[in-house]
């Protein structure tokens, strides 16, 4: 581990000089083919409070995706405003670069990331109603999809939290399952796997049939291979500073470059698609099927 923190951080210099060297006019989307009746659309994106150019250049390209092929919604993996997560940039942060989805009235569900909790403990954001977010832990259904969002902070209430989780899985009926928490399972970033939450989570997402964990932390792009049937997929590419990523035999898709995930729920496949800043595919997958 030590290891791997020294290349990564090595290489993380060498990152600073590409961050702003693709500063042309945005590419929009090829559009893929037409979703089917009962398909549930939305996109995933974390660290992006940033309020800089990097951010507002994905905030476009998830505007594009929209604007393309509407979404039922947007979902944010944590540290929505850095570096303390002070409301009061909240519109540098949220309301402008996101400023056509939400004229659109794209719905926004958020978790709370480790930046976020420096001020008041993320209470401003819990009540900041365009983030959506119910409570530190909650959940969401849209279509065949339920959200699990999660506190995964050290502070969070876990043995609450836990035991909640526990009951809402097995009280699912949504065919699809996603869970969204801001600390990566598995990652083959800076932070890379993490125990700890591993032996929190893993298990019952396995047990529960969840297809889909998705987080931010890891200042990167990465999609998993299926592990125990999940797929792990880290969207912290949303506007913050990038990190460099060395993929490892987990990885099926790893790369250091601003970008956010498409995800499309359809009534037999959970497809991904994930766009960098100037609208280039980046990855396209589908990770879960239903018999």
């Amino acid at each position: 581990m030590l290891r791997r923190r020294f290349l990564l951080s090595v290489a993380a210099g060498a990152l600073l000089s590409l961050a702003f060297a693709n500063d042309g006019s945005w590419a929009q989307p090829q559009p893929p083919a037409a979703s089917a009746s009962g398909t549930t659309r939305f996109l995933a994106v974390a660290d992006v409070g940033s309020g800089d150019a990097n951010q507002r250049a994905v905030g476009a390209q998830m505007a594009a995706v929209h604007r393309r092929q509407p979404v039922d919604l947007v979902v944010l993996g944590g540290d929505n405003i850095y570096p303390s997560g002070d409301i009061r940039l909240i519109g540098k942060t949220f309301e402008q670069p996101y400023a056509e989805l939400l004229s659109a009235k794209v719905p926004f569900h958020a978790v709370l990331g480790n930046h976020d909790i420096r001020t008041d403990n993320g209470n401003p954001q819990l009540a900041y109603r365009p983030y959506g977010m119910k409570g530190r832990f909650y959940s969401v259904r849209q279509g065949d999809v339920e959200f699990f969002m999660l506190d995964t902070n050290g502070n969070a209430p876990w043995k609450e939290q836990l035991s909640w989780f526990r009951s809402a899985l097995a009280k699912s009926k949504a065919p699809w399952k996603v869970v969204v928490g801001h600390h990566p399972v598995y990652s083959s970033g800076f932070y890379g796997n993490n125990s700890a939450l591993r032996e929190r989570l893993s298990s019952l997402m396995q047990r529960h049939g969840v297809q889909l964990y998705i987080n931010g932390h890891e200042h990167n792009y990465e999609r998993s291979k299926p592990i125990d049937g999940v797929t792990y997929l880290v969207v912290g590419g949303g506007g913050a500073s990038l990190r460099p990523v060395l993929p490892t035999v987990q990885s099926a898709k790893a790369l250091s470059v601003f970008s956010f995930a498409e995800i499309e729920a359809g009534p037999k496949t959970l497809t991904v698609t994930a766009w960098d800043r100037n609208g280039k595919q980046i990855d396209r997958a589908v990770i879960a099927t239903q018999p």
